[in-house]
């Protein structure tokens, strides 16, 4: 008996020197999990929110689910990102009620907001009717097993009930559909799906890629008077104003993988009230911008990115002048520098202790040409990129507009 009550007191203090002391400003998840975590398969977890000084932040008992390793690349990186799929559906901290999240590690971001910035930035480009969908997120930090893991980003799930679409229907012809491109030949000018996974209708449930196949086909091969019908053109297939939203968005974050992949593509199923349902892009994937590439090198402010679909339309005069106005509208209000230094001093204030002590516990990335990042040093150059980044986009884009 004396050797079991030794053994339970070796174990809690091993448990208070794995997770240092500290008074979190952050709400904190402890995830708990009794079989190594990987890529596949997922293994079963329970998840705890716990929110600091007492604040009411939803569901904060504790929450049966699965966990795996989440992302492609990233999954190289010391430290990793989390997929977890929860028993039941679960409202956190004012976000969407869903089984489904993400946590992400944002380990080559070391200001660990660069998917926020870009998400909360494409969403305030909403207006009466034209909803910019993006994944909304908080900072939390994670507890691992007893042992402090670092600064995370809770993110929602892009799915049909975030984006407000039909059901599926067995019986129905056609259906709701989201895709998301995860290679780079998802640019519009091949045919076919190679570039995509299909998330909506679950492909355990239905395989369908005619409504991607069909707008492929007709981005690649149409001749330009049928592509830019009036009756039956790209405005009839694509929502064209979330299409210019979603190019200057990439524009400007400069995100290099945003054109071609990582993008999510998503149309509603047919119906009465809108027989012809247009497809609209979600962004996904943001940590390489704002100055930053995938590995963590620096990013020049003066790259230009399009693909073929983005070429074909900025080549028709009436959509260069739409594309046009709608960069001017935007730099005098979301794109201006000082909205944008607003958004990076509040997010790093809403951090706070927490980007220290995730610094301490991963010690910055160590890549080709970062070293040993800051936090404070990743945002100071992120407001210089911001400024230098949106002065070559109004040359560039009033180059590329007038004639």
């Amino acid at each position: 008996m004396k050797r079991y009550g030794f053994l339970l007191l070796c174990f809690a203090l091993a448990a208070l020197a794995a997770e240092p002391v500290f008074e979190p400003n952050l709400p904190v998840i402890r995830l708990e999990v009794v079989k190594q975590i990987g890529s596949e398969p997922k293994v079963p977890c329970t998840v705890r929110m716990v929110p600091p000084n007492g604040l009411e932040l939803g569901n904060t008992g504790a929450l049966a689910g699965l966990i795996r390793y989440h992302g492609a690349s990233s999954q190289g990186y010391d430290k990793k990102s989390f997929g977890l799929t929860l028993n039941a559906p679960a409202r956190w901290m004012g976000l969407h009620e869903g089984r489904q999240w993400v946590l992400n590690a944002a380990f080559v971001d070391c200001s660990m907001m660069r998917h926020k910035l870009s998400y909360d930035l494409f969403q305030s480009l909403s207006a009466d009717g034209a909803k910019r969908f993006a994944s909304s997120s908080r900072f939390v930090e994670v507890n691992l097993n007893g042992r402090y893991h670092g600064a995370y980003l809770l993110m929602e799930r892009v799915d049909r009930s975030l984006l407000g679409l039909r059901r599926y229907d067995s019986n129905a012809p056609d259906h709701a559909v989201i895709y998301k491109a995860i290679d780079h030949s998802g640019n519009f000018s091949d045919l076919g799906h190679g570039g995509y996974e299909q998330r909506e209708p679950g492909p355990e449930v239905r395989q369908h890629w005619g409504p991607l196949d069909d707008l492929n086909l007709f981005v690649s091969r149409a001749p330009d008077a049928k592509f830019f019908d009036a009756e039956s053109g790209v405005a009839t297939r694509f929502d064209l104003d979330n299409v210019i939203d979603f190019h200057l968005l990439v524009l400007f974050t400069s995100n290099m993988d945003g054109i071609d992949k990582n993008f999510i593509l998503a149309r509603d199923a047919p119906g009465a009230a809108m027989p012809r349902p247009k497809f609209f892009f979600v962004p996904w994937d943001y940590d390489a911008t704002f100055g930053r590439n995938w590995e963590g090198s620096r990013v020049g402010p003066t790259e230009w990115i399009s693909s073929h679909l983005f070429d074909r339309l900025l080549s028709n005069a009436a959509y260069r002048q739409r594309y046009a106005a709608r960069w001017r509208q935007l730099r005098e209000r979301q794109f201006s520098v000082e909205k944008i230094t607003r958004m990076i001093d509040g997010n790093a204030q809403t951090l706070g202790d927490a980007a220290k002590r995730n610094e301490r516990r991963w010690k910055g990335i160590d890549g080709p040409a970062s070293g040993q990042l800051t936090f404070a040093e990743d945002v100071k150059q992120m407001k210089e990129w911001v400024a230098a980044r949106t002065k070559w986009l109004d040359q560039e884009i009033a180059r590329r507009t007038s004639r």
